[in-house]
């Protein structure tokens, strides 16, 4: 009898009556990787993924929601607002390690984490283990977008005082509280990047967010002038020595790529910071692609910096 059966339901399946198992997704190699000589004998690789595998609708796809919350900073009570990814199946029962992500200019929170390609390209990679699920938080610096106003300085404020405590309240992260001590206790478990002008937020950040973060990645705006700041402010955190930044930047035709080679050769000259990948010796990357500058390309260096360092 079982030999009928297995007869019968082999018959079925070759007649198409019976839908066959699903086969195990499996990632496709890197469609190609660059490799770019920095000073020192030291080289930047980066990989370029298979965009119509990584960027796929995903069988198991986070969901986007809308984080309204209020700011003072600018003198006056004004209502912003932030785009939040959650992962599939997030649960507040868990912890997820969380990112800030800067937009780039006459951009809005939707630019990136809204757009198809860079939504499914995340869902894909947290579904195919590239990394932990995890949340990202992307607002707006803009604080008049009609008029396109900003302050990237005062805008650090919005964030320490207005935007963090109103994500890391509402959404589950490694912060105990979402206070002072609580931000510190959790900041291994912390990112924040950004592109194009994004990145100079991202930059600016930086120097007064050591405390509450450990991960930097500054995408496609850089420059050596970023250096003096950033020594100063290492020297003065008592987590200078547990930092990593991990810069990245298109190839000749992206307007950072000079700024950042620059930048990426003084840092290496200079005896305060290590380039690699291995976050227990080294504090920085430098991530060179053939890419434009396009603020969608972020997700090309998310899929790198996940490989190579965030949150490991």
């Amino acid at each position: 009898m079982k030999k009928i059966v297995a007869l019968l339901l082999a018959l079925l399946l070759v007649c198409g009556l019976v839908p066959a198992l699903a086969e195990e997704r499996v990632a496709p190699e890197d469609r190609k990787e660059t490799v770019t000589e920095l000073d020192g004998g030291y080289e930047s690789h980066f990989r370029n993924y298979a965009p119509k595998f990584w960027e796929a609708t995903c069988d198991h796809p986070g969901v986007i929601e809308r984080l309204d919350y209020t700011t003072d900073v600018y003198g006056e009570t004004l209502n912003q607002w932030a785009n939040v990814y959650l992962p599939y199946g997030y649960d507040a029962a868990n912890q997820y390690n969380i990112i800030y992500f800067f937009h780039g200019t006459n951009e809005t929170q939707e630019s990136f984490i809204c757009d198809e390609l860079v939504k499914n390209a995340v869902d894909n990679m947290i579904d195919m283990g590239i990394c932990e699920p995890f949340i990202m938080v992307c607002p707006t610096y803009y604080y008049d977008y009609e008029n396109r106003a900003t302050n990237h300085a005062v805008f650090v404020d919005e964030v320490r005082n207005d935007l963090m405590p109103a994500a890391e309240t509402k959404y589950s992260t490694y912060a105990p509280t979402a206070d002072d001590a609580g931000f510190t206790a959790s900041r291994e478990h912390r990112a924040f990047s950004g592109y194009s002008q994004g990145s100079g937020v991202c930059w600016t950040v930086s120097y007064r967010m050591l405390d509450w973060a450990k991960w930097f990645i500054p995408m496609s705006v850089a420059s050596v002038n970023n250096l003096s700041p950033l020594k100063e402010a290492m020297g003065k955190s008592e987590f200078g020595n547990d930092v990593f930044f991990y810069i990245c930047t298109g190839g000749k035709r992206d307007l950072a790529y000079e700024g950042t080679v620059e930048l990426a050769n003084a840092m290496i000259a200079d005896p305060d910071f290590s380039f690699g990948t291995d976050s227990a010796v080294n504090n920085f990357y430098v991530a060179i692609s053939k890419e434009i500058h396009q603020t969608l390309k972020g997700r090309f260096n998310l899929y790198n910096v996940f490989q190579d360092v965030l949150f490991k």
